[in-house]
């Protein structure tokens, strides 16, 4: 069973490293998702909302839990308690 040849501008094959690059040029940058984002109607805009707070909240639980892990809070962590065993905190 023959592959199916990817199509590129030069005809069947693999892509050449220089329509690779032309490719990578026409990504996707921030700008361009801002201006689409700008054209979504209210529902999709509301869809968007949700689903990039989600994204985003799983993207900062993850980087305060790598901080965790490597110790970069520790030194936080025993300021607040030495805080708290010298009477400087509160009840809230």
């Amino acid at each position: 069973m023959a592959k199916n040849p990817v199509r590129t501008a030069s005809g069947p094959g693999p892509i050449s490293l220089p329509e690779m690059r032309c490719y990578l040029c026409h990504m996707t940058t921030a700008e361009d998702l801002e201006k689409a984002i700008e054209q979504l109607p209210p529902a999709q805009l509301a869809r968007f909302r949700a689903w990039f707070e989600q994204f985003d909240a799983k993207q900062f639980d993850t980087a305060i839990e790598q901080d965790v892990q490597a110790g970069k809070l520790n030194a936080l962590a025993e300021e607040a308690l030495a805080a708290h065993r010298a009477g400087r905190s509160r009840e809230l």
